[in-house]
C-alpha cells in the first residue's frame, strides 16, 4: 500500500499552517489511506493541536517507494529540488501565496523540479498558481473547529485580540493606545502569540474585537475562527481574505482597511469602540454575518472527503 508523506517544518510555535498539515494526515488515516508527517530532526513532533498521527524523520533516512506520494509545503523548495528525480508522485500543498517565490531562485518555478500540481484551500492561491506557474491546482476543504470557536455573548469582555507573528501592526496600535486618551485604550489588549490552542481559543471567545493585521494571507483561518466566535473583525484582508471578507453592503461581515494601512486601522478602531459605547448592539448585524460566513467551514467531514477524493484520483 502506498504512503502519503506530508513534509512539515520543524517549527514549534502553534500555527494554523502546521495544524492543517497534521489534520490532513489525520483525515487520510481515518479514511483508510496510509499517511504520515515527515519532520527533519529525529524525535521532533507537534502535539499542541491534538491530532495524533504517524510521524517519521528524515534523519532516519526513510525508504520512499515509487507508489508513494510526497507532499511539500510551499516553503520547502530545497526538498522539492532534492527529490526531483524520485520516481514517485510529488506535489505541493500551498497555504500562503506570499511564501511561494521567497525561496525560489529567480527565473525558476516548481515545474523545473517536477512539481506539476498542487492543492490549496484558498481560491486566491489557486488562481495565483494557475496564472504564475501554470500548475494544475485542486481546491480542498477548510475547517473551523466548532467546539473551540463558537459565539457565547455571556463570555464577551471589553477585549481586543490580535496576532503579531506575521505583522507588527497590532503591536504598534497597542503601543499607541496605551498612551492615547481613547475608548480603545480602555480595552484589554491581548497578543495571540506562542499560546497553546486552549488559551488562544479562550482569548478569542472572550474578545469583542479581532484585529486582522496580516497583509499576506491565503485561507485566513484565524479570521474565520474569530468570526465563528462572534468577534467583530477589523483590518486587512491579506489578499486571500477577499474571498470571504465583505466590508460593506447588506452582506457586510467585517470592517476592511487597505492592506498595511495601520494608521487607518487605528482610526477605525477608535470609531468602532466609540460607537459601541453609545449602542451596545450597534454592530450585531455584522457579527451575525461573520458567524454565518464561518459556518460554511464547520464540517470536518467535508474537508476529509475533499482530500480523499483528490488522493484517490492520483
Amino acid at each position: 500500500m502506498s504512503t502519503i508523506y506530508y513534509f512539515c517544518p520543524d517549527f514549534s510555535p502553534p500555527s494554523a499552517g502546521t495544524r492543517r498539515l497534521y489534520r490532513h494526515v489525520f483525515h487520510l488515516n481515518q479514511l483508510g489511506l496510509k499517511a504520515a508527517i515527515v519532520h527533519q530532526k529525529r524525535g521532533f513532533a507537534l502535539t499542541w493541536h491534538g491530532y495524533k498521527v504517524p510521524v517519521i524523520w528524515l534523519e532516519d533516512q526513510p525508504t520512499i517507494d515509487k507508489e508513494d506520494v510526497l507532499v511539500f509545503p510551499e516553503g520547502m523548495v530545497g526538498l522539492m529540488k532534492e527529490t526531483r528525480r524520485f520516481p514517485c508522485t510529488r506535489l505541493a500543498v500551498v497555504l500562503n501565496w506570499a511564501y511561494v517565490y521567497i525561496n525560489l531562485p529567480k527565473g525558476e518555478n516548481w515545474k523545473d523540479y517536477g512539481i506539476t500540481q498542487a492543492i490549496t484551500p484558498s481560491p486566491f492561491i489557486k488562481d495565483f498558481l494557475e496564472w504564475s506557474m501554470e500548475l494544475k491546482v485542486t481546491l480542498i476543504g477548510n475547517y473551523v473547529d466548532t467546539t473551540t470557536y463558537h459565539y457565547d455573548p455571556s463570555l464577551k469582555m471589553p477585549k481586543i485580540c490580535y496576532m503579531a507573528r506575521k505583522d507588527l501592526s497590532g503591536e504598534i496600535l497597542n503601543a499607541v493606545f496605551m498612551r492615547k486618551a481613547s475608548s480603545a485604550g480602555k480595552y484589554q489588549w491581548v497578543c495571540l502569540k506562542d499560546l497553546d490552542e486552549e488559551t488562544y481559543g479562550q482569548h478569542v471567545l472572550e474578545s469583542r474585537i479581532f484585529l486582522a493585521t496580516s497583509t499576506q494571507e491565503g485561507m485566513p483561518t484565524s479570521i474565520l475562527e474569530a468570526m465563528a466566535a462572534g468577534c467583530l473583525v477589523l483590518g486587512f484582508s491579506g489578499m486571500g481574505g477577499n474571498d470571504y471578507m465583505i466590508g460593506d453592503g447588506e452582506k457586510q461581515n467585517c470592517f476592511l482597511v487597505e492592506n498595511g494601512n495601520y494608521p487607518a486601522l487605528g482610526k477605525l478602531l477608535e470609531r468602532i469602540t466609540d460607537g459601541w459605547q453609545m449602542d451596545s448592539h450597534r454592530y450585531d448585524p455584522i457579527i451575525i454575518k461573520g458567524i454565518e460566513t464561518a459556518r460554511q467551514f464547520q464540517n470536518l467531514d467535508k474537508e476529509g472527503e475533499s482530500l480523499k477524493q483528490f488522493f484517490g484520483s492520483l
